[in-house]
């Protein structure tokens, strides 16, 4: 089994059939298997993927797990030799998968591969970034990101500076569409299911990174992401009513104390490497 891929969804079957079609269209050169995980079991989401898309396992959590714990649990079941976790919200055309995964197979070097993603209008998502200090969730998340400041954190943050139609190294990717080897997978346990949701991606890459493996971009691989923020928020006085804002900030604060006195382990790895020539 060349690839397992891995979707967790919470009502939105729209984008799960979309998804799913895509997939079928793509009709992939590789053997791979599908596991999707329904956090809202009981939506009908199951029953309508079950006799639309039969090829689909299906795996009804006993709650609303949270991102990193479902994909965890459909790990368990995978085995395919590369893990493909895929968001509801994206599109996989014909031929994409195959150029991600020729780019993974001739570098063993990276744990962890990116595709470029585009926007509906065929704009690029700077979907990579470089590990984000505190005060980038707050910029990201509220208004304050429209302050002098607040662009130029983030402008340093999402990596404005790089060509994104050129391939290269970043610090991490958010968990849209991650290409990840399961063995390293496993290694790493996983994702950390103490972060219900955010920051688990951000945290994986980081410990990927710390076990000297490397997280690539691939730009020769092209995906469509129909990408939501639903934790934003324009007031800053209504961060503590909108409960996915909540969530953010709670991951944020477990991220950054977990984390808290260590350097970026990129550089470290990449000291490292001077100092073995």
């Amino acid at each position: 089994m060349k690839v397992s891929f891995i979707t967790v969804g919470y009502k939105t079957p729209g984008l799960l059939r979309q998804l799913f079609t895509g997939i079928e269209n793509a009709k992939f050169s590789f053997p791979f298997e599908y596991l999707f995980v329904n956090n809202a079991s009981g939506d009908g989401t199951s029953e309508m993927i079950r006799e639309q898309f039969p090829w689909v396992t299906v795996i009804d959590a006993p709650g609303n797990l949270g991102f990193g714990r479902s994909n965890n649990l459909a790990s368990l079941q995978a085995r395919g030799e590369y893990l493909m976790l895929l968001n509801p919200d994206i599109t996989v055309f014909k031929g994409e998968m195959e150029k991600l995964l020729a780019f993974a197979d001739t570098h063993p070097e990276a744990g962890m591969i990116g595709p470029k993603l585009l926007n509906p209008d065929r704009t690029v998502q700077h979907w990579y970034y470089r590990f984000p200090s505190p005060l980038v969730p707050i910029y990201r998340r509220t208004a304050l990101g429209k302050t002098a400041w607040g662009k130029r954190t983030l402008a340093q943050y999402f990596m404005n500076d790089s060509d994104p139609n050129v391939t290269q190294e970043v610090d991490g990717f958010f968990g849209s569409a991650m290409l990840v080897r399961r063995g390293v997978y496993q290694q790493l346990g996983g994702f950390d299911e103490r972060f219900f949701m955010y920051f688990e991606d951000i945290d994986l890459c980081r410990r990927m990174w710390e076990q000297g493996w490397r997280v690539r971009y691939a730009p020769s691989s092209v995906f469509v992401h129909y990408h939501q923020r639903q934790s934003y928020v324009r007031n800053p006085l209504r961060l503590i009513a909108n409960p996915l804002v909540r969530e953010h900030i709670k991951s944020g604060v477990w991220y950054f104390w977990k984390h808290r006195g260590k350097l970026n382990p990129r550089d470290e790895v990449s000291k490292t490497e001077v100092g073995m020539v």
